[in-house]
């Protein structure tokens, strides 16, 4: 990468790209931002013509558009389209592996956001791309690249938002507190209406029953504290859950494997 590619800002204790998104070169449809990060956030919500796909080794990475908040466990990866503003976070200590896709080859790639697993073999192009400066293989290499990337699975990993004052103020507070005892009732009476009007208007905003979507926030919480150390037992019992069968149904309908199989190897 060129110096002059980017402009930088500093977060934290760490120097990030900023402007690799805004560079419109179709003789590199691909460019990538590699850096060592832990526990950092983009606080700015921010948009860049060039598609991103934002991948960790490790860590959890957090990902906030208009339209959802994607959880992205260790290997896999979050596509960003482009011209979709967001903002993001790092849990944790991770090599970070950036990608930034060029508008000529746009047509190619999906059009919304996403999370998908990292294939081997995307993994490994991923790192081929990151460690080579020869142009003309990072282009056969952004080839491959791409045509993966339009094959790639969608993972289950995405929480709908919404702006409505009922939706909002409870979709905040429970994802700092995805722990949170409160029933249907008390959310209702911080989002200064009945539980009927509540129930309602959030389903219509999210397209999700409040009970599911609470479900699901539990289910991706539960991927961060198991990735930081917490045996399932502790997490089950940290989330409410009455006993460890009942989280490992519930972990199995949302991400379609059992806990320890999600975290297995054989995933990456």
């Amino acid at each position: 990468m060129k110096s002059n590619d980017t402009k930088t800002m500093n977060i934290g204790n760490t120097t990030f790209s900023v402007d690799i998104g805004y560079i419109i070169d179709a003789e590199r449809p691909v460019i990538a931002y590699d850096a060592e990060v832990k526990d950092q956030l983009c606080p700015l919500y921010h948009e860049h013509p060039r598609a991103q796909l934002l991948y960790a080794v490790s860590g959890i990475i957090k990902v906030w558009t208009d339209e959802g908040i994607w959880v992205v466990p260790p290997m896999q990866a979050v596509w960003i389209a482009s011209g979709v503003s967001h903002k993001a976070q790092v849990t944790g200590r991770t090599r970070l592996k950036n990608l930034f896709f060029d508008p000529s080859v746009r047509h190619l790639l999906p059009k919304s956001c996403f999370v998908l697993r990292v294939s081997p073999l995307l993994k490994e192009l991923i790192d081929k791309f990151c460690a080579t400066d020869d142009g003309r293989r990072q282009k056969r290499l952004a080839n491959v690249i791409i045509d993966e990337l339009a094959e790639a699975k969608q993972e289950p990993l995405c929480l709908p938002v919404s702006g409505h004052r009922y939706v909002s103020s409870v979709v905040s507070a429970l994802m700092a507190e995805p722990f949170s005892r409160k029933t249907l009732e008390e959310w209702a009476d911080t989002a200064g209406t009945s539980p009927r009007n509540f129930s309602r208007i959030f389903l219509k905003e999210t397209g999700m029953t409040f009970g599911a979507w609470r479900t699901k926030v539990k289910i991706l919480y539960s991927i961060e504290m198991i990735q930081k150390g917490k045996s399932v037992t502790e997490t089950a019992y940290d989330l409410g859950y009455q006993s460890i069968s009942a989280f490992i149904e519930s972990f199995r309908k949302e991400t379609g494997v059992s806990p320890k199989k999600y975290f297995s190897k054989g995933r990456s």
